[in-house]
């Protein structure tokens, strides 16, 4: 009996090693992630040792300047992030298969904590990456509009259990009302319109879910940041009549992607932005930016800045003056 029993014991002391040392690349590679977090710069030289593709907000740029506007390239689809004093607001969050991108990105930017996610309408290249922001960062309050599917005759909606999670990770949902005001930093984000009904009233079914998107001011100082999603004609028409001159804007992201129905000269003649951003992918299937859009906005005298072409894209304002700064001129410079 002790001759067939002894064996047995010597087999499995043999093998016990052998599954410790399968063990040691997980630790070993948990070892080398906190050693690259915590003492060589974060998550970027993590990820540069993994030999990822950086395409993210420069994380000392941020840190060091108090105002900035960064359009986050997502392809097609809209995510940018307004930084004011340390204090973060991101408005939209791209499309599903570039979530993984924008919380890599934003990791690298050092941000931990939004203090507002803002979700312009229910499209899914401006929801897609929303609950993983959402399992990803500390977010104080996420903004949507007082969408009204039935009233629109669409069948848009929200992500699948965003509001749940939401609440899940202490995140207040707020319907964002026109006029209301929000604090971020020493800067205020104002919610202008969004989500009225009778913008829903168009020939255009495509357009209906665009109109209801949240339009918003970002003001710091003499700095004056105007999105307005993938509002199209109608929505920027209203706009127009309501607000006039004083939708006047240093820097203006082009309304939906560049579209031709959208950055109408109307709206233009009164913003007169210095800058434009478009947001878009390459070689996308919708033909964004439309030549006529881009003709308007160079008629308006703005420079025109495109992720497409450029990628991530940073906008800074020191000194009453806007500089950019994108991931080709970053690296050109270190």
């Amino acid at each position: 009996m002790d001759s067939t029993m002894k064996p047995e014991k010597a087999a499995r002391k043999r093998r016990l090693p052998w599954r410790r040392i399968l063990l040691l690349p997980a630790v070993l590679l948990l070892a080398v992630a906190a050693y690259f977090i915590e003492s060589r710069g974060g998550w970027s030289d993590l990820y540069r040792a993994a030999g990822v593709s950086l395409d993210a907000p420069d994380a000392d740029l941020l840190a060091q300047t108090s105002t900035t506007v960064t359009v986050l390239d997502v392809g097609q689809g809209d995510a940018v992030l307004i930084g004011q004093d340390g204090a973060y607001c991101l408005i939209d969050t791209g499309p599903s298969d570039a979530k993984g991108d924008l919380v890599r990105d934003l990791q690298l930017a050092g941000i931990s904590k939004l203090d507002y996610l803002v979700l312009t309408h229910p499209h899914a290249d401006h929801t897609g990456g929303a609950r993983e922001v959402l399992r990803n960062f500390a977010v104080g309050q996420l903004l949507v509009p007082p969408w009204d599917a039935q009233a629109s005759g669409e069948t848009a909606d929200w992500p699948r259990g965003l509001f749940d999670l939401a609440a899940e990770q202490g995140t207040d949902v707020i319907t964002a009302e026109d006029g209301t005001v929000y604090p971020l930093g020493s800067g205020i984000l104002t919610v202008l319109q969004g989500g009225e009904s009778e913008l829903y009233d168009t020939d255009d079914s495509s357009a209906h879910v665009n109109n209801a998107s949240l339009c918003t001011l970002f003001e710091a100082g003499n700095f004056r940041y105007l999105s307005t999603g993938d509002a199209e004609s109608a929505a920027e028409q209203r706009l127009v009549d309501r607000y006039g001159k004083a939708l006047h804007a240093t820097l203006f992201k082009a309304g939906h992607h560049g579209s031709s129905t959208s950055s109408t000269e109307a709206l233009l003649q009164v913003v007169q932005p210095q800058a434009v951003a478009i947001s878009c992918g390459r070689n996308n299937d919708y033909g964004h930016p439309h030549a006529r859009a881009l003709q308007r906005l160079t008629d308006a005298g703005a420079e025109i800045y495109r992720t497409d072409t450029m990628g991530t894209i940073t906008f800074t304002w020191q000194n009453d003056t806007l500089s950019t700064a994108s991931a080709d001129t970053l690296d050109a410079a270190a």
